[in-house]
């Protein structure tokens, strides 16, 4: 049978690990990924180009596949029967026959090898903390940064310079460079703490918090024992940060009637509700109420928000 030149959409499987063997395929164009599930893992054995040859392992011994491919992208093959390439394959030399079934051998064993090692990568993974573990790791580091590392710059502003920061945290933390990276940058989009680039010192922290850090180290440990299921739903932490930025502007009063604060939050969200978020905000017991007067403590508001928020994206930042 004349070779078939096939076409693969992004995301289509070319076969499946225990399909029976029926031919090899030629890549053309485009990018094949080869994985096994094992332990509810997806394991990546490994990538082909354009010039690689895919279902080579099982060409000779007519064993079912070993593995699943995937299209990456649109990908182009050229698809060989199995009965032709046998033909092809007996007029080979003998001793070449020998070194391509060792060679499919070899790989074999380097795929159940790699297997073995993820499989073993997400068990110690486990044993040893997840993202929650490492972050509140992360700020604790920081925040002992900042304690003892601070200077004042011009403005008599504690800064706290950063440009070697994450370098020195891989080494101690025994974590990888990029994957603490995405957490610190996750503390800086959820306002944990404020980083810019200073003519004079490079990257900094401008007055950096030390207990908020802790706090946060703290929270981010409960949050392993407890979950996310006891936080803050989210549609309330646009109030919840409005009700702090309100205080700030009011010399941090932190008690007002009722009627005030409703106007006084629904003009700083744009809405006309005042009066439904604040009745809504007392009912789930976010602020209080007492004699017609509205009372909360505006750091409290402030930290709920920046450490829910930071939790839940934190959850999902892989090593």
């Amino acid at each position: 049978m004349k070779p078939e030149t096939l076409t693969f959409a992004p995301k289509q499987i070319i076969f499946n690990e225990g399909d029976q063997t029926n031919g090899i395929y030629h890549v053309q164009e485009g990018e094949i990924e080869i994985f096994r599930i094992r332990e509810n893992t997806e394991v990546i054995l490994g990538t082909l180009k354009a010039g690689d040859v895919l279902g080579t392992i099982t060409l000779f011994s007519r064993e079912p596949r070993t593995a699943t491919a995937r299209a990456v992208t649109q990908t182009v093959a050229i698809f060989y029967q199995n009965d032709g390439l046998a033909e092809a394959f007996k007029t080979l030399p003998g001793w070449s026959q020998a070194v391509m079934k060792d060679a499919i051998n070899r790989l074999k064993h380097v795929n159940d090898l790699l297997i073995a090692t993820k499989l073993n990568e997400k068990n110690l993974l486990r044993n040893i903390g997840t993202s929650h573990h490492h972050s509140a790791q992360l700020a604790s580091l920081l925040a002992s940064f900042a304690r003892k590392a601070c200077i004042m710059n011009d403005l008599n502003v504690p800064i706290l310079q950063m440009n070697d920061f994450l370098t020195l945290a891989e080494n101690i933390l025994m974590k990888k460079f990029s994957y603490l990276e995405n957490i610190y940058k996750a503390f800086i989009d959820c306002g944990l703490i404020k980083e810019i680039e200073d003519k004079k010192y490079g990257k900094i922290l401008l007055n950096p918090n030390p207990q908020i850090l802790e706090d946060y180290s703290l929270f981010s440990i409960n949050v392993v024992k407890k979950g996310t299921n006891l936080f803050t739903p989210k549609k309330y932490h646009p109030w919840m940060s409005s009700l702090a930025r309100i205080s700030r502007k009011n010399n941090n009063q932190n008690k007002f009637k009722k009627s005030e604060i409703a106007i006084l939050l629904q003009t700083d969200l744009g809405r006309q509700d005042g009066e439904v978020m604040i009745a809504d905000l007392v009912q789930n017991e976010i602020i209080e109420e007492a004699n017609d007067f509205i009372q909360f403590v505006p750091t409290k508001l402030q930290k709920t928000v920046v450490f829910e928020s930071l939790s839940r994206i934190i959850k999902d930042i892989k090593p």
